[in-house]
């Protein structure tokens, strides 16, 4: 009983270091620390979270340059009829291809990460979800090209035969349709479309006054300017995801001069056929009515929807424009009183030209006779007369798109007409390509009905460059890594394993960047992003890290944020050659972010040439450090090293055991592929103290015990 007693006070001594205040009260400490091990073997394991990945991916059969792609341990999208990207989950690894649209470089991925999503927004890329497992250390797929059906190209060049500017079968242009018969109602939304500019093909909706990039002369792109068209477009826009904010522009293109106007589609990336039509005013409109609608595209369709290449009999045909089309836009002067007489290609400077697009405007004309000139798709209204469809209309211009939120339609349609627009904002996108020489050439994106918010349904580009207001210009793409650090500060006495004394939130952005038009992308900036937490302790340690570099960088900025702001400030850490200690007490400032931000002249090439980081907890002990490296992680050349082989530790830097102890429970690790929400609920909750680890992550010991190779993913909850 004696020895026994002796055991347990010795216990209680030692962790007494490790009690945590509560409200100025300190409890009584429930310490639950691993059984007593009388002969010290060290663990060699590394409790590595990391794997080494040879990753080949393969865009080049799509001929769309560089592409980005994001890579996911789960499938990124929903479930749903029509599924997006899910906000909860994130990538675990981002890249661009090289301009054939290949990537074949080692990465590190997190070790759970065993069967891989890969996943391009890529406008111009049909493929969009791929899947392929690791194995033996290589992953690698390959898209597959799409091309419209022979059925849809043979439409498209029907000629002439059959044109029309009829809009009886168009019906649904301006008025409310009722969703379960698609009869026209006597609700009028919109003046009715005037149709001066010509006719199209009645059974494809091809226009007859598209011209050709002779005819358009200056008015059309050349194969750079395009180029740098959809490399911005492919930077802005990600199918299935979410649209900038600052692209959703709530004014519409103004001129700066007296200038002609043309529009070029870049391209469709939708199930609807749409109908879409352009107005121009000076006076802002104060409602639907207020605005002339001239019909500029009767069917949005060309055919490369991924949509469509899974359900492409379902369209009966029915593809009207090719990419690359060409329309001049005309101006009316007397337009508003119904006369087209005074009609000229130039638009007075100051005017402001608007565009609006009625979904499935197109897609839901009525059979005519034996022929059916509308897509067929029914969605979940599986008795539906005419195709799914919304009253929606999205328009260029604040408050004139209108959507009708009818509860019946949405349940009927499994409840996916979930995103109603009462205010009748903007639903496009305007962003710019801007050149090496800071001209600006204008895009429009539509979102084209109630269900998402990607806005690339329909892109369209204009003519000629720098004649419009400022637009926003993308950002350039970055990579984002997570990981999450957790340091026991008893080290090198046994501790209590709950592993909350100091816990880190680790993100390692890269930014990347092209030299030139159909460059290939580099990574031109770094950015380690340190944030502090923990569970209630006593004792003081600081924060650093270790700096490892393979290309010099420019210039490092020192950067922190405190606790509850959004604000970046300049500091100065202190720095030990690559050594750079961020604070001296990491409890007194808790939640506080820390920067360092790399700049490279010489931008890199590749993952191998990326900097590293290695976070550590340490104490100052006069001309010495204590400190705590994750295992095997060798330390600093200002390391106390008496401290090595003493209590419970087993380091042994002559074998390059470093931070290592017997048993199964480490003093510090390093989860790759996650952030601090993995803890929020786990070991940063206060009843959670002095809980050993797998008390909470049962399968953290068979992780531990298999030397990492059962439950890789014991921390994903």
């Amino acid at each position: 009983m004696k020895k026994l007693f002796a055991i347990a006070v010795l216990g209680l001594v030692l962790l007494s270091s490790c009690v945590k205040g509560f409200d100025g009260v300190e409890p009584e400490p429930t310490p639950n620390p691993e059984p007593n091990i009388t002969t010290k073997v060290p663990n060699s394991f590394d409790f590595s979270t990391i794997q080494d990945v040879q990753l080949n991916v393969d865009y080049s059969s799509c001929l769309s340059g560089c592409v980005y792609f994001d890579i996911y341990a789960a499938n990124p999208l929903s479930d749903d009829v029509e599924p997006v990207l899910m906000d909860n989950i994130q990538p675990v690894y981002s890249a661009y291809t090289d301009p054939t649209g290949k990537f074949s470089q080692r990465i590190k991925l997190p070790s759970y990460a065993e069967h891989l999503y890969i996943y391009t927004g890529n406008f111009f890329v049909g493929e969009q979800l791929l899947e392929c497992d690791v194995t033996n250390g290589i992953a690698s797929v390959s898209a597959t090209a799409y091309n419209a059906p022979a059925q849809a190209r043979a439409m498209t060049r029907s000629g002439d035969s059959g044109q029309t500017t009829s809009l009886e079968t168009l019906y649904m242009l301006s008025n409310i349709v009722d969703w379960q018969t698609g009869d026209k109602t006597d609700t009028q939304i919109y003046n009715n479309w005037h149709t001066p500019l010509g006719s199209w093909n009645a059974e494809t909706g091809r226009p007859s006054y598209i011209i050709s990039s002779a005819e358009a002369g200056n008015l059309a792109f050349n194969a750079d300017e395009m180029a740098g068209i959809q490399q911005t477009i492919a930077g802005a826009l990600t199918a299935k995801g979410h649209c900038d904010q600052r692209y959703r522009q709530s004014y519409d293109l103004t001129l700066k001069q007296n200038s002609e106007v043309a529009v070029t589609v870049v391209g469709s990336n939708s199930c609807w056929n749409s109908t879409i039509g352009y107005y121009y005013y000076t006076d802002t409109p104060k409602s639907t009515r207020d605005i002339n609608i001239i019909m500029l595209f009767p069917n949005t369709q060309d055919g490369q929807s991924s949509f469509i290449k899974s359900r492409g009999n379902k369209y009966n045909g029915n593809i009207a424009l090719q990419r690359g089309d060409i329309v001049k836009l005309m101006y009316y002067p007397n337009i508003a009183s119904g006369d087209y007489s005074g009609a000229t290609s130039v638009f007075p400077a100051g005017t402001k030209i608007g565009f609006i697009l009625k979904s499935n405007g197109w897609g839901m004309q009525k059979p005519n006779g034996n022929k059916v000139y509308y897509n067929s798709y029914t969605g979940e209204i599986k008795d539906a007369k005419i195709a799914r469809q919304y009253n929606s209309w999205a328009a260029s211009t604040d408050g004139l798109s209108y959507c009708q939120a009818d509860a019946g339609q949405s349940s009927a349609d499994n409840g996916i007409y979930s995103k109603p627009n009462p205010n009748g904002q903007a639903r496009t996108a305007k962003f710019a390509y801007e050149n090496a020489e800071g001209q600006q050439y204008a895009i429009v994106s539509f979102e084209d009905a109630c269900n998402d918010d990607d806005y690339d349904d329909v892109v369209l580009a204009l003519k000629p460059v720098g004649v419009f207001n400022e637009l926003p210009t993308p950002e350039p793409k970055k990579t984002t890594v997570n990981g999450v650090y957790a340091f026991e500060d008893l080290w090198p006495a046994k501790g209590d394993y709950d592993l909350n004394d100091a816990v880190v939130d680790y993100q390692h952005d890269y930014v990347w960047t092209a030299l030139n038009v159909g460059t290939d992308y580099h990574i031109c900036k770094e950015i380690f992003n340190l944030t502090t937490y923990q569970n209630y302790v006593t004792l003081t340690s600081g924060l650093a890290l270790t700096l490892e570099t393979k290309k010099t960088p420019s210039e490092i900025k020192m950067k922190k944020i405190a606790k509850g702001s959004t604000v970046e400030k300049e500091v100065s850490f202190t720095q030990d050659g690559n050594v750079y200690y961020l604070t001296n007490d990491f409890k007194g400032e808790l939640g506080t972010t820390y920067i360092l931000e790399l700049i490279y002249n010489t931008p890199l090439n590749s993952d191998a040439e990326l900097a590293k980081i290695k976070p550590f907890i340490y104490r100052s002990e006069g001309d010495k450090n204590w400190e705590v490296h994750i295992p095997m992680e060798a330390p600093t050349a200002k390391m106390n090293t008496s401290y090595f082989g003493t209590a419970d530790d087993c380091s042994d830097p002559s074998k390059g055991l470093y931070f290592v102890r017997e048993g199964n429970y480490p003093f510090a690790f390093y989860l790759h592929g996650v952030n601090i929400s993995v803890f929020e609920e786990t070991i940063l909750k206060r009843e959670n103290e002095s809980k050993r680890i797998d008390e909470f992550f049962p399968g953290f010991l068979e992780w531990s015990t298999s030397n990492g190779t059962k439950n890789q993913n014991w921390y994903i909850k």
